[in-house]
Protein backbone atom coordinates (compact mmCIF):
# COMPACT_ATOMS: atom_id res chain seq x y z
CA UNK A 1 0.00 0.00 0.00
CA UNK A 2 2.88 2.71 0.79
CA UNK A 3 4.36 2.36 -2.41
CA UNK A 4 1.33 2.57 -4.23
CA UNK A 5 0.86 5.63 -2.49
CA UNK A 6 4.35 6.97 -3.22
CA UNK A 7 3.93 6.41 -6.91
CA UNK A 8 0.44 7.73 -7.08
CA UNK A 9 2.12 11.11 -5.38
CA UNK A 10 4.97 10.94 -7.62
CA UNK A 11 2.17 11.29 -10.28
CA UNK A 12 0.39 14.04 -9.21
CA UNK A 13 4.14 16.05 -8.33
CA UNK A 14 4.58 15.67 -12.11
CA UNK A 15 1.81 16.70 -12.94
CA UNK A 16 1.84 19.82 -10.79
CA UNK A 17 5.07 20.82 -12.03
CA UNK A 18 4.18 20.34 -15.70
CA UNK A 19 1.24 22.51 -14.62
CA UNK A 20 3.68 25.00 -13.40
CA UNK A 21 5.79 24.79 -16.53
CA UNK A 22 2.72 25.56 -18.67
CA UNK A 23 1.18 28.39 -17.21
CA UNK A 24 4.68 29.90 -16.91
CA UNK A 25 4.37 29.61 -20.47
CA UNK A 26 1.16 30.80 -21.24
CA UNK A 27 1.87 34.02 -18.61
CA UNK A 28 4.38 35.01 -20.55
CA UNK A 29 2.66 35.16 -23.84
CA UNK A 30 -0.74 36.34 -22.82
CA UNK A 31 -2.45 39.05 -21.01
CA UNK A 32 -4.40 38.30 -17.51
CA UNK A 33 -7.67 38.76 -19.06
CA UNK A 34 -6.75 36.48 -22.15
CA UNK A 35 -5.57 34.05 -19.28
CA UNK A 36 -9.07 34.17 -17.73
CA UNK A 37 -11.05 34.03 -20.32
CA UNK A 38 -9.55 30.54 -21.45
CA UNK A 39 -9.54 29.25 -18.09
CA UNK A 40 -13.46 30.18 -17.58
CA UNK A 41 -13.99 28.14 -21.11
CA UNK A 42 -12.02 25.35 -19.82
CA UNK A 43 -10.79 23.82 -23.22
CA UNK A 44 -10.85 25.33 -26.73
CA UNK A 45 -12.37 23.15 -29.09
CA UNK A 46 -11.31 23.13 -32.81
CA UNK A 47 -12.44 21.23 -36.25
CA UNK A 48 -10.57 19.83 -39.59
CA UNK A 49 -11.07 18.59 -42.71
CA UNK A 50 -10.87 14.96 -41.97
CA UNK A 51 -9.75 13.96 -45.90
CA UNK A 52 -7.41 17.39 -46.94
CA UNK A 53 -3.77 15.95 -46.90
CA UNK A 54 -1.00 16.92 -47.18
CA UNK A 55 -2.67 20.27 -45.27
CA UNK A 56 -4.88 17.61 -42.55
CA UNK A 57 -6.83 15.03 -42.18
CA UNK A 58 -7.71 11.75 -39.40
CA UNK A 59 -6.40 9.07 -39.99
CA UNK A 60 -7.91 5.53 -39.12
CA UNK A 61 -7.14 5.26 -35.46
CA UNK A 62 -8.94 9.10 -35.65
CA UNK A 63 -5.80 10.74 -34.91
CA UNK A 64 -5.80 14.19 -36.37
CA UNK A 65 -2.50 14.77 -38.82
CA UNK A 66 -1.05 16.90 -41.65
CA UNK A 67 0.29 20.19 -41.55
CA UNK A 68 -2.29 21.74 -38.92
CA UNK A 69 -1.37 18.70 -36.48
CA UNK A 70 1.78 20.20 -35.98
CA UNK A 71 0.92 23.66 -35.70
CA UNK A 72 -1.92 22.33 -33.70
CA UNK A 73 0.79 21.00 -31.37
CA UNK A 74 3.00 23.83 -31.00
CA UNK A 75 0.34 26.27 -29.64
CA UNK A 76 -1.15 23.75 -27.38
CA UNK A 77 2.37 24.30 -25.67
CA UNK A 78 1.54 27.89 -25.10
CA UNK A 79 -2.28 27.78 -23.65
CA UNK A 80 -3.30 26.92 -20.36
CA UNK A 81 -6.14 25.15 -21.46
CA UNK A 82 -6.06 22.08 -23.71
CA UNK A 83 -7.47 21.65 -27.50
CA UNK A 84 -9.58 19.43 -27.92
CA UNK A 85 -10.77 17.91 -31.59
CA UNK A 86 -14.28 17.60 -32.56
CA UNK A 87 -14.71 14.81 -35.10
CA UNK A 88 -16.78 15.43 -38.30
CA UNK A 89 -17.06 13.70 -41.53
CA UNK A 90 -16.19 16.11 -43.91
CA UNK A 91 -15.32 19.44 -44.13
CA UNK A 92 -19.04 20.85 -45.07
CA UNK A 93 -19.57 19.39 -41.25
CA UNK A 94 -16.94 20.92 -40.39
CA UNK A 95 -18.04 24.50 -41.27
CA UNK A 96 -21.73 23.78 -39.75
CA UNK A 97 -20.23 22.53 -36.46
CA UNK A 98 -18.45 26.13 -36.52
CA UNK A 99 -22.00 27.40 -37.29
CA UNK A 100 -23.77 25.66 -34.72
CA UNK A 101 -20.68 26.55 -32.09
CA UNK A 102 -19.73 22.70 -31.79
CA UNK A 103 -15.91 24.16 -32.23
CA UNK A 104 -14.08 27.53 -31.32
CA UNK A 105 -11.59 27.43 -34.02
CA UNK A 106 -11.12 26.10 -37.70
CA UNK A 107 -7.18 25.23 -38.18
CA UNK A 108 -7.14 25.93 -42.27
CA UNK A 109 -9.86 28.16 -43.34
CA UNK A 110 -10.06 31.35 -45.68
CA UNK A 111 -12.07 34.18 -44.95
CA UNK A 112 -15.39 34.36 -47.80
CA UNK A 113 -18.25 36.73 -47.31
CA UNK A 114 -20.28 33.80 -46.73
CA UNK A 115 -18.05 32.55 -43.86
CA UNK A 116 -18.04 36.28 -41.88
CA UNK A 117 -21.13 35.72 -40.98
CA UNK A 118 -20.23 33.26 -37.99
CA UNK A 119 -16.36 33.56 -38.40
CA UNK A 120 -13.80 36.28 -37.71
CA UNK A 121 -9.87 35.28 -39.07
CA UNK A 122 -6.65 34.95 -37.82
CA UNK A 123 -3.30 36.78 -40.10
CA UNK A 124 -3.26 34.05 -42.70
CA UNK A 125 -0.23 31.94 -41.32
CA UNK A 126 -0.12 29.61 -44.31
CA UNK A 127 0.13 30.72 -47.98
CA UNK A 128 -0.10 28.21 -50.85
CA UNK A 129 -0.21 29.00 -54.59
CA UNK A 130 -3.00 28.36 -56.71
CA UNK A 131 -2.51 25.95 -59.93
CA UNK A 132 -4.23 24.46 -62.81
CA UNK A 133 -4.06 20.87 -63.86
CA UNK A 134 -4.62 20.07 -67.69
CA UNK A 135 -3.52 16.92 -69.83
CA UNK A 136 -0.34 17.55 -71.62
CA UNK A 137 -1.30 18.30 -74.78
CA UNK A 138 -2.77 21.87 -73.64
CA UNK A 139 -1.48 24.83 -73.94
CA UNK A 140 0.90 26.67 -70.97
CA UNK A 141 -1.88 28.71 -68.56
CA UNK A 142 -0.49 32.55 -67.79
CA UNK A 143 -4.27 33.37 -65.97
CA UNK A 144 -7.89 32.50 -65.73
CA UNK A 145 -8.59 34.42 -69.09
CA UNK A 146 -6.43 31.84 -71.17
CA UNK A 147 -8.91 29.27 -69.89
CA UNK A 148 -11.44 28.74 -72.74
CA UNK A 149 -14.97 29.96 -71.55
CA UNK A 150 -16.86 26.92 -73.13
CA UNK A 151 -14.49 24.41 -71.30
CA UNK A 152 -15.73 22.80 -67.73
CA UNK A 153 -13.02 23.71 -65.24
CA UNK A 154 -12.81 21.18 -62.13
CA UNK A 155 -12.55 22.75 -58.66
CA UNK A 156 -13.31 21.11 -54.93
CA UNK A 157 -16.44 21.46 -53.74
CA UNK A 158 -16.93 23.53 -50.22
CA UNK A 159 -13.74 25.13 -50.09
CA UNK A 160 -13.12 28.91 -49.99
CA UNK A 161 -11.59 28.84 -53.76
CA UNK A 162 -15.03 27.55 -55.19
CA UNK A 163 -16.71 30.67 -53.78
CA UNK A 164 -13.78 32.86 -54.82
CA UNK A 165 -13.80 32.15 -58.56
CA UNK A 166 -17.79 31.65 -58.20
CA UNK A 167 -18.05 35.21 -57.71
CA UNK A 168 -15.08 36.90 -59.49
CA UNK A 169 -15.01 34.59 -62.70
CA UNK A 170 -18.80 34.29 -63.24
CA UNK A 171 -17.58 33.28 -66.62
CA UNK A 172 -15.75 30.29 -66.00
CA UNK A 173 -17.96 26.33 -66.07
CA UNK A 174 -16.67 25.36 -62.75
CA UNK A 175 -17.61 21.49 -61.79
CA UNK A 176 -17.66 21.14 -57.65
CA UNK A 177 -15.94 18.09 -56.75
CA UNK A 178 -16.01 16.13 -53.12
CA UNK A 179 -12.47 15.58 -53.67
CA UNK A 180 -9.42 16.45 -55.91
CA UNK A 181 -9.12 12.51 -57.21
CA UNK A 182 -12.71 12.83 -58.75
CA UNK A 183 -11.70 15.77 -60.50
CA UNK A 184 -8.42 14.73 -61.70
CA UNK A 185 -9.43 11.75 -62.94
CA UNK A 186 -12.30 13.85 -65.37
CA UNK A 187 -9.40 15.78 -66.48
CA UNK A 188 -7.57 12.34 -67.61
CA UNK A 189 -10.47 11.50 -68.94
CA UNK A 190 -11.30 14.17 -71.28
CA UNK A 191 -14.38 15.08 -69.70
CA UNK A 192 -12.91 18.41 -68.16
CA UNK A 193 -10.52 21.15 -69.42
CA UNK A 194 -8.73 21.13 -66.54
CA UNK A 195 -8.67 20.95 -62.46
CA UNK A 196 -8.28 24.26 -59.94
CA UNK A 197 -6.89 23.48 -56.87
CA UNK A 198 -3.29 24.75 -54.63
CA UNK A 199 -0.76 23.16 -55.74
CA UNK A 200 0.18 21.34 -51.98
CA UNK A 201 -3.48 19.42 -52.82
CA UNK A 202 -3.06 18.98 -56.48
CA UNK A 203 0.34 17.88 -56.11
CA UNK A 204 -0.41 14.98 -53.35
CA UNK A 205 -3.38 13.46 -55.19
CA UNK A 206 -1.14 13.25 -58.01
CA UNK A 207 1.17 11.38 -56.35
CA UNK A 208 -1.04 9.17 -54.74
CA UNK A 209 -3.29 7.86 -57.29
CA UNK A 210 -0.16 7.75 -59.57
CA UNK A 211 -1.86 9.92 -62.16
CA UNK A 212 1.57 10.33 -64.59
CA UNK A 213 -0.17 11.82 -67.53
CA UNK A 214 -1.64 15.19 -66.36
CA UNK A 215 0.54 18.47 -66.12
CA UNK A 216 0.48 21.53 -64.01
CA UNK A 217 -0.01 24.17 -66.53
CA UNK A 218 0.15 27.27 -64.77
CA UNK A 219 0.33 29.26 -61.70
CA UNK A 220 -2.57 31.32 -60.91
CA UNK A 221 -2.56 35.10 -59.55
CA UNK A 222 -4.59 34.56 -56.55
CA UNK A 223 -2.92 32.55 -53.67
CA UNK A 224 -4.98 30.64 -50.85
CA UNK A 225 -4.41 32.40 -47.62
CA UNK A 226 -5.47 29.75 -44.61
CA UNK A 227 -5.70 31.79 -41.49
CA UNK A 228 -7.16 30.10 -37.77
CA UNK A 229 -11.21 30.64 -37.82
CA UNK A 230 -12.34 31.94 -34.57
CA UNK A 231 -16.30 32.23 -33.96
CA UNK A 232 -17.33 35.67 -34.24
CA UNK A 233 -19.34 35.78 -30.82
CA UNK A 234 -15.44 35.29 -28.78
CA UNK A 235 -13.28 38.21 -30.07
CA UNK A 236 -10.70 37.61 -27.13
CA UNK A 237 -9.95 33.96 -28.70
CA UNK A 238 -8.81 35.86 -31.81
CA UNK A 239 -6.44 37.75 -30.37
CA UNK A 240 -5.36 35.34 -28.32
CA UNK A 241 -4.46 32.92 -31.30
CA UNK A 242 -2.94 36.28 -33.62
CA UNK A 243 -1.07 36.57 -30.42
CA UNK A 244 0.58 32.68 -30.39
CA UNK A 245 0.52 32.24 -34.00
CA UNK A 246 3.66 35.30 -33.88
CA UNK A 247 5.49 33.63 -31.38
CA UNK A 248 5.72 29.79 -34.17
CA UNK A 249 9.38 30.33 -35.80
CA UNK A 250 10.19 30.78 -39.26
CA UNK A 251 12.51 27.39 -38.46
CA UNK A 252 9.69 26.00 -37.01
CA UNK A 253 6.89 26.95 -39.99
CA UNK A 254 10.01 25.73 -42.30
CA UNK A 255 10.54 22.57 -40.76
CA UNK A 256 6.55 21.71 -41.13
CA UNK A 257 6.54 22.52 -44.76
CA UNK A 258 9.75 20.48 -45.57
CA UNK A 259 7.84 17.36 -43.98
CA UNK A 260 4.52 17.68 -45.23
CA UNK A 261 5.47 19.35 -48.71
CA UNK A 262 8.96 18.92 -49.56
CA UNK A 263 9.45 15.78 -49.34
CA UNK A 264 6.21 14.51 -50.63
CA UNK A 265 6.69 16.27 -54.08
CA UNK A 266 10.42 14.24 -54.71
CA UNK A 267 8.70 11.18 -56.32
CA UNK A 268 7.81 10.14 -59.60
CA UNK A 269 7.42 14.50 -61.19
CA UNK A 270 10.22 15.13 -63.27
CA UNK A 271 8.23 17.76 -65.43
CA UNK A 272 10.62 21.11 -65.36
CA UNK A 273 7.98 23.34 -64.84
CA UNK A 274 6.57 21.33 -61.37
CA UNK A 275 10.29 22.18 -59.98
CA UNK A 276 10.20 25.63 -60.82
CA UNK A 277 6.88 25.81 -59.22
CA UNK A 278 8.18 24.08 -55.93
CA UNK A 279 11.12 26.36 -56.23
CA UNK A 280 8.80 29.38 -56.12
CA UNK A 281 6.39 28.33 -53.74
CA UNK A 282 9.09 27.08 -51.02
CA UNK A 283 11.12 30.55 -51.79
CA UNK A 284 7.48 32.70 -50.79
CA UNK A 285 6.72 30.13 -47.72
CA UNK A 286 10.41 31.38 -46.74
CA UNK A 287 10.19 35.17 -47.17
CA UNK A 288 7.25 34.41 -45.14
CA UNK A 289 8.25 32.96 -42.43
CA UNK A 290 11.52 35.45 -42.49
CA UNK A 291 9.13 38.73 -42.30
CA UNK A 292 7.76 37.30 -38.55
CA UNK A 293 11.51 37.11 -37.52
CA UNK A 294 12.16 38.82 -34.17
CA UNK A 295 8.53 39.60 -33.37
CA UNK A 296 9.31 39.38 -29.26
CA UNK A 297 7.29 40.11 -26.50
CA UNK A 298 9.02 42.80 -25.28
CA UNK A 299 8.65 45.16 -28.63
CA UNK A 300 4.75 43.70 -28.96
CA UNK A 301 3.45 47.16 -27.70
CA UNK A 302 5.44 49.22 -29.66
CA UNK A 303 4.58 47.55 -32.87
CA UNK A 304 0.69 47.24 -31.74
CA UNK A 305 1.23 51.43 -31.19
CA UNK A 306 2.55 52.26 -34.44
CA UNK A 307 0.38 49.83 -36.44
CA UNK A 308 -2.37 52.21 -34.24
CA UNK A 309 -0.54 55.36 -35.74
CA UNK A 310 -0.25 54.22 -39.52
CA UNK A 311 -3.98 53.49 -39.55
CA UNK A 312 -5.08 56.35 -38.67
CA UNK A 313 -3.05 58.20 -40.74
CA UNK A 314 -3.99 56.13 -43.88
CA UNK A 315 -7.53 55.13 -42.85
CA UNK A 316 -11.04 57.13 -42.94
CA UNK A 317 -11.72 56.50 -38.89
CA UNK A 318 -15.53 56.27 -40.17
CA UNK A 319 -15.25 53.60 -42.73
CA UNK A 320 -12.08 51.88 -42.18
CA UNK A 321 -10.99 52.18 -46.10
CA UNK A 322 -8.19 54.46 -47.13
CA UNK A 323 -8.00 58.06 -47.11
CA UNK A 324 -7.26 60.37 -49.78
CA UNK A 325 -3.48 60.98 -48.60
CA UNK A 326 -2.87 57.50 -49.02
CA UNK A 327 -4.69 57.25 -52.31
CA UNK A 328 -2.47 59.55 -54.66
CA UNK A 329 1.14 57.86 -54.15
CA UNK A 330 -0.42 54.32 -54.68
CA UNK A 331 -2.80 55.45 -57.86
CA UNK A 332 0.41 57.19 -59.00
CA UNK A 333 2.42 53.87 -58.42
CA UNK A 334 -0.37 51.74 -60.01
CA UNK A 335 -0.55 53.46 -63.18
CA UNK A 336 3.11 53.41 -63.82
CA UNK A 337 2.95 49.55 -63.37
CA UNK A 338 0.13 49.04 -65.83
CA UNK A 339 2.44 51.36 -67.85
CA UNK A 340 5.21 49.45 -67.94
CA UNK A 341 3.95 46.05 -67.92
CA UNK A 342 0.79 46.99 -70.45
CA UNK A 343 -1.97 45.17 -68.11
CA UNK A 344 -5.12 46.87 -67.83
CA UNK A 345 -6.19 49.72 -65.56
CA UNK A 346 -9.43 50.17 -63.66
CA UNK A 347 -10.29 53.46 -61.73
CA UNK A 348 -13.91 53.72 -60.42
CA UNK A 349 -15.26 57.02 -58.85
CA UNK A 350 -18.43 56.17 -56.92
CA UNK A 351 -20.48 58.91 -55.81
CA UNK A 352 -23.85 58.09 -53.71
CA UNK A 353 -27.19 59.42 -54.98
CA UNK A 354 -28.80 62.51 -53.15
CA UNK A 355 -26.68 62.23 -50.10
CA UNK A 356 -27.64 65.31 -48.76
CA UNK A 357 -31.51 64.25 -48.58
CA UNK A 358 -30.78 60.85 -47.15
CA UNK A 359 -28.84 63.36 -44.44
CA UNK A 360 -31.63 65.79 -44.17
CA UNK A 361 -34.50 63.14 -43.82
CA UNK A 362 -33.38 60.78 -41.72
CA UNK A 363 -30.56 62.53 -39.95
CA UNK A 364 -26.74 62.09 -40.04
CA UNK A 365 -26.37 58.94 -38.10
CA UNK A 366 -28.23 57.40 -40.33
CA UNK A 367 -26.16 59.10 -43.48
CA UNK A 368 -23.12 57.46 -41.53
CA UNK A 369 -24.36 54.22 -40.94
CA UNK A 370 -25.14 54.34 -45.42
CA UNK A 371 -21.32 55.00 -45.86
CA UNK A 372 -20.52 52.41 -43.50
CA UNK A 373 -22.28 50.25 -45.06
CA UNK A 374 -21.50 50.80 -48.07
CA UNK A 375 -17.58 50.55 -47.50
CA UNK A 376 -18.71 47.26 -46.66
CA UNK A 377 -20.34 46.26 -49.24
CA UNK A 378 -17.35 47.33 -51.56
CA UNK A 379 -15.01 45.20 -49.46
CA UNK A 380 -16.84 41.82 -50.46
CA UNK A 381 -16.97 42.33 -53.73
CA UNK A 382 -13.93 43.90 -54.29
CA UNK A 383 -11.45 41.89 -52.77
CA UNK A 384 -8.83 40.80 -54.60
CA UNK A 385 -5.18 41.37 -52.74
CA UNK A 386 -4.09 44.46 -55.10
CA UNK A 387 -7.79 46.13 -55.36
CA UNK A 388 -7.64 49.87 -53.66
CA UNK A 389 -10.54 51.22 -52.21
CA UNK A 390 -11.04 54.59 -50.89
CA UNK A 391 -12.70 57.57 -49.41
CA UNK A 392 -12.21 60.35 -51.47
CA UNK A 393 -14.36 62.53 -49.74
CA UNK A 394 -17.72 63.05 -48.56
CA UNK A 395 -19.75 60.66 -50.23
CA UNK A 396 -17.68 59.76 -52.96
CA UNK A 397 -15.42 56.49 -52.96
CA UNK A 398 -12.67 55.64 -55.59
CA UNK A 399 -11.69 51.95 -56.72
CA UNK A 400 -8.57 51.09 -58.54
CA UNK A 401 -7.82 47.85 -59.77
CA UNK A 402 -4.89 46.66 -61.55
CA UNK A 403 -5.31 43.67 -63.92
CA UNK A 404 -8.83 42.90 -65.15
CA UNK A 405 -10.55 43.90 -68.70
CA UNK A 406 -13.31 45.42 -69.19
CA UNK A 407 -15.65 42.89 -69.44
CA UNK A 408 -15.16 41.54 -66.06
CA UNK A 409 -15.11 44.96 -64.65
CA UNK A 410 -18.37 45.62 -65.96
CA UNK A 411 -20.02 42.53 -64.81
CA UNK A 412 -18.59 43.36 -61.17
CA UNK A 413 -19.59 47.38 -61.31
CA UNK A 414 -23.63 45.91 -62.26
CA UNK A 415 -23.49 42.97 -59.83
CA UNK A 416 -22.80 45.92 -57.01
CA UNK A 417 -25.23 48.04 -58.56
CA UNK A 418 -27.59 45.27 -57.96
CA UNK A 419 -26.71 44.30 -54.35
CA UNK A 420 -26.19 47.89 -53.28
CA UNK A 421 -30.05 48.71 -54.55
CA UNK A 422 -31.49 45.60 -52.78
CA UNK A 423 -29.38 46.40 -49.69
CA UNK A 424 -31.75 47.55 -46.25
CA UNK A 425 -29.72 50.00 -44.07
CA UNK A 426 -30.64 49.61 -40.74
CA UNK A 427 -30.07 51.92 -37.48
CA UNK A 428 -32.26 51.45 -34.31
CA UNK A 429 -36.12 51.82 -35.88
CA UNK A 430 -34.89 53.53 -39.07
CA UNK A 431 -34.38 52.00 -42.59
CA UNK A 432 -33.88 52.48 -46.16
CA UNK A 433 -31.51 52.18 -48.88
CA UNK A 434 -29.32 53.84 -51.47
CA UNK A 435 -27.82 54.01 -54.73
CA UNK A 436 -24.47 55.05 -55.82
CA UNK A 437 -23.74 56.41 -59.83
CA UNK A 438 -20.34 54.95 -61.37
CA UNK A 439 -17.70 56.73 -63.80
CA UNK A 440 -15.37 54.40 -64.79
CA UNK A 441 -12.22 54.12 -66.67
CA UNK A 442 -10.68 51.02 -67.67
CA UNK A 443 -7.94 50.57 -70.36
CA UNK A 444 -4.51 49.85 -70.81
CA UNK A 445 -3.36 53.27 -70.15
CA UNK A 446 -1.10 54.91 -72.22
CA UNK A 447 2.35 56.51 -71.46
CA UNK A 448 0.88 59.98 -71.70
CA UNK A 449 -1.85 59.30 -69.00
CA UNK A 450 -0.89 60.91 -65.25
CA UNK A 451 -2.96 60.28 -62.30
CA UNK A 452 -4.63 63.44 -62.66
CA UNK A 453 -6.09 62.71 -65.85
CA UNK A 454 -7.30 59.44 -65.45
CA UNK A 455 -9.05 60.78 -62.28
CA UNK A 456 -10.47 63.51 -64.66
CA UNK A 457 -11.74 60.98 -67.03
CA UNK A 458 -13.69 58.69 -64.67
CA UNK A 459 -15.14 61.83 -62.82
CA UNK A 460 -16.28 63.06 -66.41
CA UNK A 461 -18.09 59.53 -66.70
CA UNK A 462 -19.72 60.01 -63.32
CA UNK A 463 -21.32 63.06 -64.52
CA UNK A 464 -22.68 61.32 -67.42
CA UNK A 465 -24.10 58.35 -65.05
CA UNK A 466 -25.60 61.36 -63.11
CA UNK A 467 -27.44 62.93 -66.28
CA UNK A 468 -28.40 59.34 -67.36
CA UNK A 469 -30.52 58.98 -64.17
CA UNK A 470 -28.12 58.25 -61.41
CA UNK A 471 -27.55 54.55 -60.46
CA UNK A 472 -25.91 53.05 -63.24
CA UNK A 473 -22.26 52.65 -64.55
CA UNK A 474 -21.03 54.64 -67.03
CA UNK A 475 -17.25 53.81 -68.79
CA UNK A 476 -15.16 56.69 -69.88
CA UNK A 477 -15.24 56.53 -73.67
CA UNK A 478 -12.62 59.30 -74.07
CA UNK A 479 -9.57 59.26 -76.39
CA UNK A 480 -6.70 60.16 -74.51
CA UNK A 481 -3.97 61.93 -76.98
CA UNK A 482 -0.32 60.83 -77.36
CA UNK A 483 1.06 63.71 -77.42
CA UNK A 484 3.33 64.36 -74.77
CA UNK A 485 1.66 67.80 -73.86
CA UNK A 486 -1.25 65.73 -72.79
Amino acid sequence: MSAVRFKGSGAVILLLLWLASWSAVAESLLSDAQITHLKQKGKVTYCIDPNWLPFEALSEQGKHTGISAEYIRLLQRMLPVPLELYPTADWPASLQAAKDRHCDLLTLAMPTPSRLEYLIFTKAYLEVPNVVVTTKDKAFIRSVADIPISSPVGIRAGFGTLEFYQQRYPQLQLVPFHDYEQGLLQVQAGHLYGMLGNMGSISYSLQQNSITNLKIAGRLAEDTQLSLACRNDDPMLLEVFDRLLLQISPEQKQQINNHWLAIRYDQGFDYELFWQMLLAFVLLISVVSISYLKLKKLNLALVEANTRLEQLSQHDPLTGLYNRQYFEPRVQQALALCQRQQLPLTLAMMDLDHFKDINDTLGHSFGDQCLKDFAELCQSQFQRKDDLLVRYGGEEFILVSVGSDAETMQQLLEDFLQRLETHQVRLNHQQGHCTVSIGWYCDIPPATLDSRSLVELADQALYQAKDAGRNCAVRSEATVPTSPDY
